[in-house]
């Protein structure tokens, strides 16, 4: 999913909305954190620890300038050092002492982890984070999500006229195997480290490393056919999947993989993992698929 180099410019910084959700990356790699906020706590005697990577005041109870259209924004800004980041209005527990962030790269997906530790106390308040992950250029990156939510899509030429590209249509016994194949009850499948994940399969061998455990055959013509998978990160694991769209752009040979999330407004939040597929009529090279997760509306 890593983008030519030669087809990119420099983009400005981008704000983007966000919703707060934590998640655990099991691949670390810590990096520098600047963190800093407006106002004090009502609770003075939690007093936040200076730190000699992290300069900041003690939180607010309510949202940092919550009618400013800074409220519940995310800047991202590639800049010579790296990937910059200003994560306002972040929710920490008021006994925190820093900001734990940590990230992996994999196929031009960028996941980064923040966290306000030690984390224990019941109450909550708000402040800012800023921090830069060097050593990222822009040209590696398709998408950022913070805590398992996007906030950054690499945007394509403007006059690009995107075309939706159909699936393939399949027998419902070999839909019920591939249901099987790719979800958590396969092991293989289950075991790859990731939050968010997007993979391009284009062969029976390869089709083969992820799937010799499970006792079915499946009988795909790999030579004009590509199988698109992978899974997400979701805020319940009783949402579900309305709608995938994969289009493309045939004057950059670029591919839209498009997402929309149905959130259960009813059930408990438990973090869990969404896993999709489906095979399309013609080979799809992964480097050049951008995927963009929406959350629909109630």
């Amino acid at each position: 999913m890593r983008k030519n180099s030669n087809n990119l410019n420099r983009s400005k910084m981008k704000k983007i909305s966000k919703k707060p959700l934590f998640t655990v990356i099991t691949t670390l790699c810590l990096v520098v954190v600047t963190f800093f906020a407006v106002n004090g706590c009502d609770k003075s005697e939690i007093s936040p620890k200076t730190d000699s990577n992290v300069n900041f005041t003690p939180c607010q109870q309510s949202e940092l300038r919550s009618s400013s259209e800074l409220s519940n924004k995310v800047d991202v800004e590639f800049t010579g050092k790296g990937v910059q980041i200003t994560y306002y209005n972040f929710e920490v527990t008021c006994d925190f002492t820093t900001v734990n962030v940590t990230h992996t790269l994999v196929n031009g997906v960028l996941n980064i982890t923040q966290q306000g530790f030690p984390n224990q106390a019941k109450c909550t308040c708000y402040t800012d984070v800023s921090y830069t992950i060097e050593g990222i250029s822009q040209n590696e990156v398709n998408v950022i999500f913070i805590n398992g939510v996007q906030v950054y899509c690499y945007n394509e030429n403007n006059n690009c006229e995107w075309i939706e590209l159909k699936p393939v249509v399949l027998t419902e016994q070999l839909k019920n195997d591939l249901d099987i194949i790719f979800s958590e009850n396969n092991e293989l499948v289950k075991n790859i480290k990731g939050d968010t994940l997007l993979y391009a399969i284009n062969s029976k061998e390869e089709l083969l490393e992820i799937s010799y455990n499970i006792n079915t055959v499946i009988d795909i013509n790999f030579e004009n056919q590509s199988i698109i998978w992978g899974r997400f990160l979701t805020s319940s694991i009783s949402n579900n999947i309305a709608s995938k769209q994969l289009s493309v752009c045939y004057i950059s040979s670029k591919y839209r993989y498009e997402i929309s999330v149905e959130k259960c407004t009813d059930c408990w939040e438990a973090l869990g993992y969404l896993y999709y597929w489906a095979i399309y009529p013609r080979k799809i090279n992964i480097n050049n698929v951008s995927l963009v997760i929406n959350e629909l509306k109630n």
